[in-house]
C-alpha cells in the first residue's frame, strides 16, 4: 500500500534555531514513525529573528507558500500542530481555510497554551478559535483536563487525547537513591519569563542567603537570556553553568547529572523535558499548570508548587533537600511514571489509529 503524505507544522526542528515544545515532539515523531511519509512544514520564527515585524512578515510568507506545498507534495493529511495562543489562533486559521479549500483533510493537535488553560480567548480570538476547532476533522489534545475544556467551552464532543511522549531509551539510567552532596537543580526550555525564571532566580537568593550548598545548569535561549543569565552568574559564581541549547549526548548527560528539573511554569501543555528528565529519574519541582497535574503527584513522584508563590517554592525545596531520605522513592516512581504511560513506542501506534480514521473518513466521504 502506498504511504501517505503528511504535511506537520512546527518551528524549526534545528535546536541550534528553536528551542521549542512542540518541535521537540514533531522531531520524536518524524524519526519514530515510518508508516506514513512526513514533510515538515516551517511556521513560526527562529528564536534570533529580530522583532515583532519580521515575525509578522514572515508568517504571511509562510501562510502564502502554504497551499503551493500541499499541491506540491500531494499532501493526504495535514498535521497542525497549534499553541492555543493569539499568534496561533490567528496563523492556524488561514492554514485550515487553505486546507478546507483544496479538501484536505486537518488533524488538529493542540499543545497547551495561555488560552486554553490560563485565560480565555476573547472576541476575534473566541469566535477564530471556535471556528477552527469545528472546521478540523480530528482535534488533539494532551489530557483529560483538557477535553473537558473542549468540550465545555467549544462544544467539541468527539476530542482525542494523546498525551506526548519520549524515547525513554535515550535517557534511562540506574535508580537514584539520593541527591548528590551538592544538589543540581536544571532548567532545559524557552528562557522566558512566563517559565518562572524570575521565581528561580529569588528562590535561589534565598537559599544562598541560608548557605544551602547547591548547583544550578540552565540550558536553553529565548528572549529573557541576555538579562537572566548575568543575574544568575552574579549570584551564584560558580555554582551556576550556563550551556546554552543542548542536544544528542550533551542534553542527555546534563539530564543524567541532575537531580531536579525545575519548572516553576505560568502555562504549560505536558513538557517534553519533564518526560525526558523524570525517564532519567530527575525529580522534578514544578507547577500544577496545563496537563502536568495528570503526571506529577506531589510527594509521590514530583513536588507541585504553587504558581509565582517564591516562597511555596522554597519552602518546598528546602524541606526536600532536608529530607534526602524521600528522595529515592520519588526518583524511582518518576521513572516509573514515563516508562509505563508515555514511551514512544505507545505513541506512534495510536497516532496512526488517529491518522487512519481521519483518511477514511475523508475516503467516505469522497466516495458519497
Amino acid at each position: 500500500m502506498k504511504k501517505k503524505n503528511i504535511l506537520i507544522t512546527a518551528p524549526s526542528l534545528d535546536t541550534k534555531h528553536n528551542v521549542s515544545g512542540i518541535s521537540a515532539m514533531v522531531r520524536i515523531i518524524i524519526e519514530h514513525n515510518h508508516v506514513p511519509v512526513y514533510h515538515h512544514f516551517l511556521f513560526g520564527r527562529k528564536d534570533n529573528d529580530w522583532g515583532d515585524i519580521v515575525s509578522i512578515l514572515l508568517t504571511i510568507r509562510q501562510l502564502l507558500i502554504f497551499p503551493f506545498i500541499l499541491k506540491k507534495y500531494k499532501i493526504n493529511l495535514v498535521h497542525q500542530n497549534f499553541p492555543f495562543d493569539p499568534k496561533g489562533v490567528l496563523r492556524e486559521s488561514v492554514a485550515g481555510l487553505w486546507c478546507k479549500l483544496l479538501g484536505i483533510p486537518v488533524l488538529l493537535h493542540v499543545h497547551g497554551g495561555k488560552f486554553l488553560t490560563g485565560k480565555k480567548p476573547y472576541g476575534i480570538y473566541r469566535f477564530l478559535a471556535k471556528k477552527l476547532f469545528h472546521k478540523s476533522h480530528v482535534v488533539l489534545v494532551l489530557s483529560e483536563l483538557e477535553r473537558d475544556i473542549m468540550q465545555k467551552e467549544y462544544q467539541r464532543t468527539d476530542v482525542c487525547v494523546l498525551e506526548n511522549c519520549v524515547d525513554s531509551s535515550q535517557f534511562i539510567q540506574a535508580d537514584k537513591l539520593m541527591p548528590a552532596e551538592i544538589p543540581v537543580f536544571i532548567f532545559l526550555g524557552r528562557i522566558h519569563e512566563s517559565k518562572g525564571l524570575h521565581e528561580i532566580l529569588d528562590v535561589f537568593k534565598r537559599l544562598n542567603g541560608e548557605h544551602v550548598p547547591f548547583r544550578f545548569v540552565l540550558c536553553g535561549d529565548g528572549s529573557l537570556r541576555a538579562s537572566i543569565v548575568p543575574k544568575f552568574e552574579s549570584l551564584l559564581g560558580k555554582q551556576f553553568d550556563y550551556k546554552g541549547v543542548v542536544s544528542g549526548m550533551e542534553k542527555i548527560n546534563a539530564i543524567r547529572s541532575a537531580d531536579f528539573f525545575l519548572l516553576p511554569s505560568w502555562f504549560e501543555g505536558l513538557p517534553v523535558t519533564m518526560l525526558e528528565t523524570m525517564a532519567a529519574g530527575v525529580v522534578p519541582v514544578i507547577t500544577d499548570v496545563g496537563s502536568i497535574g495528570q503526571l506529577v503527584h506531589h510527594q509521590e513522584n514530583g513536588i507541585i508548587i504553587e504558581k509565582q508563590n517564591v516562597t511555596d517554592m522554597h519552602q518546598k525545596i528546602k524541606d526536600i533537600l532536608a529530607h534526602p531520605e524521600r528522595y529515592a522513592a520519588l526518583s524511582k516512581n518518576a521513572k516509573e511514571s514515563v516508562l509505563r504511560d508515555y514511551d514512544v513506542s505507545q505513541y506512534v501506534h495510536r497516532l496512526n489509529e488517529i491518522y487512519g480514521q481521519v483518511l477514511s473518513a475523508q475516503a467516505k466521504a469522497k466516495c458519497e
